[in-house]
């Protein structure tokens, strides 16, 4: 097993303050066949393929149908540094590759979406009970101690139990350059991901082919029949 290289951080949409540990090669996208698999519906099933050549790490589009861009800007191929954000689609994704940093990002992240724990309710008033007058002077001192025991985590503690309990990094596998052409058309992305219009649009066009292939048989049948 080769040590993690890096870590994506997800900053919005239904994975948000998730985060995923990726190797020198990782699949992203919505298929569960992928190494790092998101949720957001601008993802196409296979999106993009994260890797690290020489040290330095880059983004390639797979011919998805929303792309990959970085400071807004689409690319088929983007380089990324530690700390850089870029996004699958309409889903904002931030690369670490410090691994310190990157512990304490995540650790940020648990907190922010941890909830936040319940105030215990103020305790009530005690109140001293009266004096009586045949005690003496010393016993009429009443001495009220309360201890309020309130039981936290040590935060370094669980920093350490954090880091120790970092997942297992993927195997290392050869990288494997992409494909050099970039599919194009109407159907290179996932259907699903047109408007609604445009899938009645193409679901009309293929009823009327299926009737248009239906009258053209009979016709064909029907001059058959009365050559015979």
């Amino acid at each position: 097993m080769a040590d993690v290289r890096a870590r994506i951080f997800v900053l919005a949409g239904p994975d948000l303050a998730r985060s995923f540990d990726v190797g020198e090669r990782a699949l992203l996208g919505r298929s569960g066949e992928c190494d790092v698999v998101l949720h957001d519906r601008s993802i196409s099933r296979k999106h993009a393929v994260l890797t690290c050549q020489d040290g330095q790490w880059f983004v390639q589009d797979l011919g998805s149908t929303n792309g990959v861009s970085k400071g807004g800007k689409k690319a088929e191929r983007i380089e990324l540094s530690d700390g850089d954000e870029f996004a699958l689609g309409d889903l904002p994704l931030r690369l670490r590759t410090a691994l310190e940093d990157a512990r304490e990002d995540a650790l940020e992240f648990a907190a922010d979406a941890a909830p936040a724990a319940p105030v215990p309710p103020p305790a009530p008033p005690v109140r001293a009970a009266a004096p009586r007058p045949s005690a003496p002077a010393e016993e009429e001192e009443i001495e009220i101690e309360e201890e309020i025991e309130i039981g936290g985590v040590d935060e370094p503690a669980a920093a350490g139990a954090a880091g120790a309990r970092e997942p297992s990094s993927m195997a290392a596998t050869a990288y494997r350059a992409p494909r050099a052409a970039r599919r194009t058309g109407f159907l290179a992305g996932d259907i699903e991901q047109r408007p609604l219009w445009v899938r009645g649009i193409v679901l009309l066009v293929l009823l009327v082919l299926c009737a248009g292939l239906c009258y053209g048989a009979f016709l064909a049948v029907t001059t058959l029949r009365s050559g015979l």
